[in-house]
């Protein structure tokens, strides 16, 4: 196997090639998305919805008539959740339409759910960023940024930090109280 030198560095001619096809099909994969929203068309692809939010949400905000998916003229992304300018049929007026809940976290911002549940998950199954867009990519759904990733870790990992300090706690009482019912036990064996 022949040795090349890419960008100060010596690798294998096989791994360069494999590097340099990767780094085109992510450059296609961004020219892509940018001329999509350029055009401030709906992208194609899956979005995570969910149905009770959105159809709580699929009503004018002006005559209160049900809104159809089909007038969906821009979509706004949130990380996974969509923020869709639906038109009125009846009243040409657009409303934003969210496809998902919000809750304010504890510094008084707005966080996403699904964003929230998809980073506690993935800090939960011991994956990061990437590893989640890789799974979003195969389903076709959008990926998430790494700062967006970042913030909603943040969020979350003082709540995992709090539940494993209880849980230890609780282990502990446990154990003690183990101990003190099986002391005599003990005291033989030793």
């Amino acid at each position: 196997m022949s040795v090349v030198r890419y960008k100060g560095r010596l690798m294998k001619e096989k791994v360069l090639k494999k590097r340099l096809k990767a780094l085109a099909a992510m450059s296609e994969a961004k020219k892509k998305k940018k001329s999509c929203q350029e055009d401030n068309h709906l992208c194609v692809g899956r979005r995570i919805v969910e149905v009770s939010e959105l159809a709580k949400n699929l009503t004018c905000c002006y005559c209160e008539k049900d809104l159809s998916l089909k007038n969906v003229v821009n979509e706004r992304r949130l990380g996974l959740n969509s923020i869709l300018k639906v038109r009125c049929r009846d009243c040409s007026t657009f409303t934003d339409v969210a496809t998902g809940k919000i809750h304010t976290s504890k510094d008084n911002s707005k966080h996403s759910d699904v964003n929230t549940k998809i980073v506690l998950g993935a800090v939960y199954a011991g994956v990061g960023c990437s590893g989640v867009n890789k799974i979003l990519a195969c389903m076709n759904i959008p990926s998430i940024t790494p700062n967006l990733f970042k913030k909603y870790e943040r969020e979350v990992g003082p709540a995992i930090e709090e539940a494993a300090k209880e849980s230890c706690k609780q282990a502990a009482k446990e154990e003690r109280r183990l101990i003190i019912e099986n002391v005599e036990k003990l005291c033989q064996e030793l």
